[in-house]
């Protein structure tokens, strides 16, 4: 484990692209197989991937979740989420990564592209096949240099994105109404402006709504209220740094915007059932 999370545009490395319009693509292998196969624990914090698994198999951890998947598999990585996988060798498949200014523009709103997912194809070889098929002309074209590449791995894009939110856990129907924007952009405010530990009213503020509003939306969408979902993104981001990073409790307290180690500690208890400590030696259990 390291102090922090380490964080990259592309896996091993720390700068930015120059393009901001950036879509990247590549075979699994291409990164995996010098590495022993075994990409270390990381996130990429402007960044969306999309692993579509081919053939082969794989134990990935994405932030507290452990998964082991085998065949034809699509997997969901949104910016944030820290991610791990173990191929085994000779896994065949592709790594699409696509940056948020460019999924902004149609996209960055959209419910699937939040969520962190994990899509069985096995089950569906026709739709797996279409939805390679696509990637495999984004890919081609992704190495080519000819007049209108752009537009072109833009539509590819889109088309590839339709493919996934087809059959992601949790895609909805594509019209979003007001009510619905109001909590897109709530959940873009509290990731925010998490360790500042916003009010009800701060939120309601920001987004131009009545308190009263704002939590019968909140209550009717998710069946909890502002607070609660706060706390769910807060004890999601102390999980992150007790299985990731070495930093101590009372660190990892400061970091999220409490004042007082002792109240986070009681707070992660009051969630867990366990404190901080007991969490992360669990982890060795």
């Amino acid at each position: 484990m390291n102090d922090s999370i380490p964080q990259f545009a592309l896996y091993g490395e720390g700068r930015w692209l120059d393009n901001p319009d950036f879509v990247h693509i590549e075979d699994i292998a291409a990164r995996s197989s010098s590495l022993g196969w075994h990409i270390k624990a990381h996130q990429h914090t402007q960044l969306t991937q999309i692993l579509l698994l081919n053939s082969g198999s794989v134990q990935l951890q994405m932030d507290s979740e452990k998964r082991f998947l085998e065949g034809c598999w699509a997997i969901l990585i949104p910016p944030g989420t820290v991610h791990s996988f173990r191929f085994a060798p000779n896994t065949d498949g592709r790594v699409l990564s696509i940056a948020d200014s460019l999924l902004e523009r149609d996209y960055l709103n959209t419910a699937f592209i939040q969520t962190p997912d994990c899509i069985q194809l096995n089950s569906e070889p026709e739709e797996f096949q279409h939805l390679w098929q696509l990637l495999t002309l984004l890919e081609h074209e992704f190495h080519q240099v000819k007049p209108l590449k752009n537009s072109l791995i833009e539509h590819l894009l889109k088309a590839i994105l339709v493919y996934i939110e087809r059959h992601h856990s949790g895609v909805r129907n594509s019209y979003q109404t007001p009510d619905d924007m109001v909590l897109q952009r709530l959940k873009l405010l509290v990731s925010q402006h998490l360790k500042e530990h916003w009010k009800l009213s701060d939120y309601a503020l920001a987004l131009n709504v009545s308190e009263k509003t704002l939590s019968r939306l909140v209550q009717k969408a998710y069946g909890k209220s502002v607070l609660q979902l706060t706390h769910e993104h807060l004890l999601r981001e102390a999980k992150r740094n007790l299985i990731y990073t070495q930093k101590s409790v009372e660190e990892i307290a400061y970091d999220l915007g409490f004042k007082d180690p002792g109240y986070f500690s009681r707070f992660f208890k009051r969630a867990e059932q366990l404190t901080p400590a007991q969490y992360r030696r669990s982890l060795d259990a």
